[in-house]
């Protein structure tokens, strides 16, 4: 059967208005990930960080979860995070564009922690990230 070629998940114009939220710049590598995976699952869902903490990633968001969510962080805690994926619990992977995480990935713990401990840094860029990602068979 005929092989088709995927659309990609998001465009341009997409980063270009996230970007403009944030005023910065998106890496190739996190735009090629989103134009390839967005709203999608992958089977290297989990991350295990150098605290040794396992990090579950349910879906990569797609772009209509990224922008109203990285708005909802600008207005409501005044920060620069791009969420770009999600946990099986609602928690959300995000690059930040904040000046003293920048170009970290963050997980917002929406939920169980004191406002202070809610954004937690768990990797030093977004390339450890993904190139950090395994299997559940890789990690047993």
């Amino acid at each position: 059967m005929r092989d088709l070629n995927v659309i990609p998940r998001m465009g341009e114009k997409n980063f270009q208005i996230i970007e403009n939220l944030v005023e910065g710049k998106f890496s190739n590598n996190f735009k090629e990930i989103l134009k390839k995976y967005a709203g999608l699952n992958v089977y290297e869902n989990i991350f295990i960080d150098k605290d040794e903490n396992l990090w579950s990633l349910g879906a990569f968001d797609n772009f209509t979860s990224i922008y109203e969510l990285t708005k909802e962080f600008l207005e409501k805690y005044n920060r620069k995070l791009v969420p770009f994926a999600y946990d099986g619990g609602g928690w959300h992977f995000c690059l930040s564009f904040d000046e003293a995480t920048y170009g970290k990935i963050i997980i917002n713990r929406w939920t169980d922690h004191l406002p202070e401990e809610q954004f937690l840094v768990i990797a030093d860029s977004f390339e450890e990230y993904i190139n950090g990602l395994k299997t559940e068979e890789e990690i047993s």
